[in-house]
């Protein structure tokens, strides 16, 4: 769904324009103050001192209310512009010559009407303070005999000209208040899915930029195609073509520069570009001629988009009046969509990161749960086979033991499998099984399956430690205990259990005939040579830990060091 347009902060905030205004005031009624104060004093300047030391102890008042962020009542700012045009005229009115601040005030009242209402208070506002100022000066030429005819003219003219020129900074001023509210009005979080985005992008552009069309053009990463999205506000259309169909997008020398041209179809027609902070010319066609075919392109404006995966253009089509200064500000929409752009494609490369370090943890969770028991559970019936016609009872003995294996087995894959379900309802709470009792089980099942003395001496209680650290505890010291029994060809094997400054310290030794290299190896060592349990190392560096490995022809002995406060995060 596409975002909705029309909506822009206001921008700069009112506090921020008021306690500006507020300001000011107070600078000019002080100033014309001590204007007056310090000109030869004559005997009708007690009442223009009285009214501006009256309007100075006013902005003083004004200031110390909009000093601190306060809520604006209905009218604030209507009430205060009226009260400044009521001081204007009595400014107007009661001094003049060098004293005077009455150009001051005028230019003061426009630039307060096009902070508050843009262009219109600025038009209103000229209007009304020329209309006052016409009235009271004709009244003082044809009444008071103030002021001769000719210098009013001459006032009048310059009151236009000032108005017409800050009316011009009004609308100015507003244009870019609306463009910045239009970029901070683009939204944050990313959609959904990747055709909303572009959607998003389209829209977003085409109403910043006000442009009836705009063309979004980029290389999909490492796929060999070129995305092609256009349209304006409301509407778009996304197509993914081969690499090969336009070739560059622009002719050579455009490729990372913004640029605009009249008629991209004319071989010498001017084009407009922004390079190294300064604006340069030359002549020729920007666009690729089948590009230009291809969307019928007469006027064009473009940028680079120039990302962290993303390369490709953004062009705005057909747009009526064309400015220069439309080149810097379009690379601040441009950066905005390629960030976007790379957004998406950065999560997506995330989430299938994701995906496959959660396989890789399942496989190995499967190779050290159901694999192991699958494994001891072939040995078991094949020990029972042999045993059937020369030892009935023991080979009874072995099958009974291999549907115990297989039930506890059921038990932890029925366990894992629920755990792997995401959580849509509450669950009965399961059986907690502390890691000693696993352990002592897996002891057993190593000495009844391969008839291996096996010790187990835990010098910490375990089973306070937390779930996760305790499963992973189990599935390492699982490992190295099946491998010895499988492999080593060992008579013993000895697992030792300590605290070591807050690490987990698991010691694994056997007397068998090790492995077929020797030598002491880190973890580091056996990643380099590629030797060593696969499993086990990488259980041990996904959390963070440490293992030594010293191997000989008379046995093996795995020191693991896992954190304890790592583990369970």
């Amino acid at each position: 769904m596409a975002p909705r347009l029309g909506f822009y902060p206001d921008y700069p905030p009112r506090v921020r324009v008021e306690w500006l205004i507020a300001t000011t005031r107070v600078v000019l009624a002080g100033g014309a103050l001590l204007a007056t104060a310090i000109r030869p004093f004559s005997p009708g300047d007690w009442i223009t001192t009285y009214t501006l030391g009256w309007y100075l102890v006013y902005s003083v008042v004004v200031l110390a209310l909009v000093w601190t962020p306060v809520r604006f009542a209905r009218g604030w700012g209507v009430l205060l512009h009226v009260v400044d045009l009521a001081a204007f005229s009595a400014f107007v009115f009661f001094t003049e010559g060098t004293a005077s601040p009455f150009y001051v005030y005028f230019i003061f009242l426009l630039i307060c009407s096009t902070l508050r209402w843009e262009l219109r208070g600025a038009v209103f506002t000229a209007t009304a303070a020329i209309l006052i100022y016409g009235g009271i000066s004709l009244y003082a030429v044809t009444v008071l005999g103030r002021q001769e005819f000719n210098t009013f003219v001459i006032r009048i003219v310059h009151l236009i000209v000032m108005a017409i020129l800050l009316a011009y900074l009004g609308a100015f001023h507003h244009k870019f208040q609306r463009e910045i509210g239009r970029l901070v009005s683009w939204p944050r979080k990313l959609p959904h899915y990747p055709r909303d985005l572009v959607q998003e992008i389209i829209t977003q552009s085409a109403e910043i930029l006000e442009a009836p069309r705009v063309l979004l053009m980029w290389e999909e990463p490492e796929e060999g195609s070129v995305n092609l999205a256009w349209g304006g506000q409301g509407s778009m259309t996304w197509e993914v073509e081969p690499e090969a169909a336009y070739g560059s997008f622009v002719n050579p020398g455009l490729e990372h520069r913004s640029f605009q041209a009249p008629d991209v179809s004319d071989d010498r027609g001017r084009v407009i570009h922004w390079s190294a902070d300064a604006f340069l010319q030359r002549h020729g066609r920007p666009i690729n001629a089948a590009l230009q075919a291809r969307f019928d392109i007469h006027a064009a404006q473009s940028w680079a988009l120039d990302g962290e995966l993303i390369r490709g253009r953004l062009f705005v089509l057909d747009k009526h009046r064309m400015r220069i200064d439309d080149l810097v500000f379009g690379e601040v929409v441009a950066r905005l969509a390629v960030s976007r752009l790379d957004n998406l494609y950065l999560l997506r490369r995330l989430s299938h990161s994701v995906a496959l370090e959660e396989r890789l943890r399942v496989a190995r969770d499967l190779h050290d749960s159901l694999l192991q028991t699958i494994a001891g559970t072939a040995l078991q019936l094949l020990a029972a086979r042999r045993l059937l016609e020369r030892d009935p009872d023991a080979a009874r003995f072995r099958l009974e033991d291999v549907q115990n294996q297989l039930e506890s087995g059921e038990l932890e894959m029925r366990s894992y499998i629920r755990g792997l379900r995401p959580a849509t309802a509450p669950r009965e709470p399961t059986p907690r099984i502390g890691l000693n009792h696993r352990l002592d089980e897996l002891r057993q099942r190593v000495e009844r399956q391969w008839e291996i003395k096996t010790r187990m001496r835990l010098d910490v209680n375990a089973d306070d430690w937390p779930d996760p650290i305790a499963d992973n505890i189990y599935r390492i010291v699982q490992e190295g205990v099946l491998n010895a029994a499988r492999h080593a060809d060992a008579s013993v094997i000895s697992v030792d259990f300590t605290l070591d400054g807050g690490k987990v310290r698991v010691r694994i030794a056997d007397d068998g005939r090790g492995f077929p290299f020797q030598g002491t190896y880190d973890l580091k060592a056996l990643n380099a040579l590629n030797k060593g349990p696969l499993t086990l190392k990488e259980r041990v560096a996904d959390l963070g830990g440490d293992l030594t490995l010293n191997t000989t022809d008379t046995g093996t002995e795995l020191v693991i060091l896992v954190p304890l406060v790592q583990a369970v995060g």
